[in-house]
């Protein structure tokens, strides 16, 4: 464990590995553009598409640095925002330049923490049912204080793992068609869509490239749908700025 934290706490700042993965992707004529964007205008094309998700789990100001890179190269992205990463400026500023800004939910999660729910035997389908409801009244507060969701996306908690379920098991997606959302990023349907399908990971991994390999290989090969995930806070890292997400890390998974 003191290996490991002596790693994050001297992670380097890798946006210029970021950007050059971009660059390499516009050299290679890509399409760089959102989930949302990819579904209403190249799903069915024959065109070459990058498509660039962030998940913000922890450092909100990290994913606006991904941001201004993106936006400075002409590109757009999505960004999934966790209540607890929601910074409004921020968001309102990547949603004016045509930015997809939506929420990365966790309500199985939540309702885990709340009520003491500690394995997954205790994961019945009546708390299925009521995490989904939370979930509906999560996307009504949302687009009250924002704007209308088109995709939602689930996050990945702790107590998830322990759970052995994810938030993306609570979706009713005849419910989410009522709420006129496209989809839930994890839908398999969505999945399969993909010809590449790649994750990053952290400092403790090496920061290798999970699902499928490095993007600038996919890139090389010509794949025609691209989904690269990121994580802001395994990009965007200073020396001061590692303990502050250590402890970040630490008190959401305490």
């Amino acid at each position: 464990m003191t290996f490991k934290i002596f790693k994050k706490i001297f992670q380097q700042n890798r946006l210029g590995i970021y950007n050059s993965i971009l660059l390499f992707a516009k050299k290679n004529d890509y399409i760089i553009t959102s989930l949302n964007d990819w579904y209403n205008n190249y799903l069915n094309s024959n065109k070459k598409v990058l498509i660039l998700r962030h998940d913000v789990d922890y450092d909100s100001k990290g994913a606006f640095e991904m941001y201004k890179i993106e936006k400075e190269l002409g590109i757009k992205s999505t960004f999934y925002f966790r209540w607890s990463t929601m910074n409004s400026p921020i968001m309102k500023e990547m949603k004016k330049n045509g930015f997809e800004v939506s929420l990365h939910y966790e309500s199985l999660a939540s309702y885990a923490k709340k009520n003491n729910i500690t394995n997954e035997e205790q994961v019945s389908s009546e708390i299925i049912r009521q995490s989904f409801e939370n979930l509906v009244l999560e996307i009504k507060e949302f687009e009250s204080k924002y704007w209308k969701l088109h995709t939602i996306c689930s996050h990945g908690d702790k107590v998830n793992r322990q759970l052995k379920v994810s938030n993306h098991k609570i979706i009713r997606y005849e419910k989410l068609k009522e709420l006129d959302i496209l989809f839930n990023v994890y839908n398999p349907d969505i999945i399969k869509k993909f010809e590449a399908y790649i994750s990053d990971s952290s400092i403790y991994s090496n920061f290798e490239w999970n699902h499928f390999g490095s993007p600038k290989t996919a890139i090389e090969n010509g794949y025609k749908s691209i989904c690269l995930l990121t994580h802001p806070v395994h990009w965007n890292q200073s020396f001061f700025k590692n303990f502050v997400m250590l402890y970040r890390v630490y008190k959401d998974n305490s």
